[in-house]
């Protein structure tokens, strides 16, 4: 086997054009790893973010954000080698990383808050991601790919999948129930419609974007709503019989769509904050009186747990979810990649192919 491959790290953060496509030595492997070479990975608005540098403080139980450093949340691959502790997988079996694979033992998983675990370092975060050939991973790190589903698939659902799931459990919706979605071109966004839609929800999404009307009504939103319009939240309301959406799923974040999405909920209902925009603040303005006089409930998702990122590929294999892939580019072209989901002509997905 050779001894190097072709990857893409940054040394600095910047534009796309820090992303540097070189050659390095292939991972070690350890006695409880295995060897992935990666044939697909997926390109998201944390990669941008990170590049960039506009990076948060680093969680709790996390390590701080390490440069020079190797993107990619999501990998899905064809295992080459195992270590020798390895029981469970073997060379060509087929396997997608846990975008957020927790340590199992800390009080927080213990309690079933594998999301919140805090003795963990994830890839694309702490540990080099998926933006190279080969990636070294712990075995219990990965999970199988399900028979019939394709390696660019699997790469561009368990990142984007997995959050929602967790944003269900924390703002449910069912049969009569109806729930907005902001940004609705993203492939979170989308991600959000078809688990809404699972759930037997009415879905309304909100774009900037008119000319995308009808291709995203045909990705399974029930109408679509336009975030310029100061009519929308007037529209929304038209939509629910006047009472205003039963929750709110904010996937564009800050503070223009958070008091948007205070706008449309109803009475009691629940804004989920997804996420942050990569070119604006992290601060959101809250009026007191209106979020007691409402009884609103503002909530917040953060990645997700290890039966969520299971039930994420078993809704693949049955054919329940499906992500929608925009445009795959070589691995050698992640800064074009990264240019063209910064201008955000994309709906769905954009991919790497290593």
């Amino acid at each position: 086997m050779e001894q190097t491959m072709m990857a893409v790290r940054l040394f600095e953060h910047g534009g796309p054009e820090v992303l540097k496509y070189i050659e390095a030595p292939i991972p070690e492997v350890g006695p409880d790893d295995i060897l992935m070479r990666v044939h697909a990975t997926a390109v998201n608005s944390w990669d941008l973010r990170y590049r960039s540098g506009n990076l948060p403080q680093p969680l709790p139980g996390r390590p701080p954000w390490p440069v020079p450093f190797q993107l990619g949340r999501d990998a899905a691959g064809e295992i080459v080698a195992t270590g020798e502790n390895v029981t469970r997988w073997s060379p060509g079996d087929r396997a997608v990383q846990l975008p957020h694979p927790p340590c199992r033992n800390c009080a927080l998983c213990v309690r079933g808050l594998e999301n919140l675990c805090i003795d963990t370092a994830y890839p694309g975060h702490q540990v080099f991601g998926g933006y190279a050939q080969y990636i070294a991973r712990r075995q219990d790190a990965i999970l199988p790919i399900p028979d019939g589903v394709d390696f660019e698939t699997a790469a561009a659902t368990m990142w984007t999948y997995t959050t929602p799931l967790n944003c269900a459990r924390q703002a449910p919706v069912g049969p009569g129930d109806t729930v907005v979605i902001t940004g609705a071109s993203g492939g979170m966004a989308i991600a959000c419609a078809q688990l809404a839609k699972l759930s037997g929800a009415t879905v309304i999404g909100t774009t900037t974007k008119p000319h995308r009307d009808e291709a995203l009504r045909k990705l399974g939103y029930d109408h679509i709503v336009h975030s310029t319009d100061p009519r929308l939240p007037a529209q929304v309301r038209e939509l629910t019989r006047g009472l205003g959406a039963d929750a709110v799923w904010d996937c564009v974040g800050g503070n223009d769509f958070f008091q948007l999405s205070l706008s449309c909920i109803r009475l009691g209902g629940t804004v989920i904050v997804l996420g942050t925009p990569t070119d604006q603040g992290s601060r959101l303005e809250l009026d007191a009186l209106a979020l007691i006089g409402g009884q609103v409930r503002i909530a917040s998702v953060r990645g997700a747990t290890l039966r969520d990122q299971q039930l994420c590929l078993e809704l693949l294999a049955d054919g329940k979810i499906t992500p929608i892939i925009d445009r795959a580019f070589p691995l050698a072209e992640a800064a074009q990649a990264h240019t063209y989901l910064e201008s955000q002509r994309q709906t769905g997905k954009v991919l790497l192919l290593p």
